[in-house]
């Protein structure tokens, strides 16, 4: 038996719910690793997500605890760290909100944004903007495709 699953399964991919499953089956597994959704992003926006003088770190965050809404206990400093390049795994519903609570924390409304949808397919789109923009545009789109959302000083260049 195999279970496929695009990217990689440890960051916000539900694999610890998956191998206890397994566990308490008895069937025995093998994990073959995937690349993250902000790796492909980035790859296919041309650009890194760190940078030595820039952004010397980089931090993922889930944009939807398991009641589907933003997470009460986000690191706000953090998240509004001008030095540091954040990655939002299923944000797409939420982001209005995180956008909202990011400058209300003193992040500039025009901080840019990268905005990946549907990596990989034939539909795959990549949208730079900055937070507040995107912030706009995801308060008036559907949830139903896989996003990604990038912000900090890297998601608005190019290579």
């Amino acid at each position: 038996m195999v279970r496929l699953k695009s990217g990689d399964a440890g960051i916000f991919g539900r694999l610890e719910e998956e191998i206890e499953a397994l566990r308490a089956a008895g069937i025995d597994y093998e994990i073959i690793p995937g690349v993250t959704s902000a790796c492909v992003a980035a790859a296919r926006a041309g650009i890194p997500l760190t940078r030595r003088h820039t952004s010397r770190r980089v931090q993922f965050v889930t944009g939807a605890g398991v009641t589907g809404r933003l997470p009460a206990n986000l690191n706000w400093a953090a998240l509004a760290d001008p030095e540091s390049t954040t990655v939002v795994y299923m944000g797409k519903r939420t982001f209005p909100v995180l956008a909202a609570k990011l400058i209300e924390h003193g992040m500039a409304p025009d901080t840019p944004a990268l905005f990946a949808e549907s990596l990989g397919r034939a539909e795959e789109r990549i949208v730079r903007t900055t937070i507040a923009k995107l912030a706009e545009q995801l308060a008036q789109a559907s949830a139903a495709t896989a996003a990604v959302i990038l912000f900090g000083a890297l998601a608005g260049e190019t290579l």
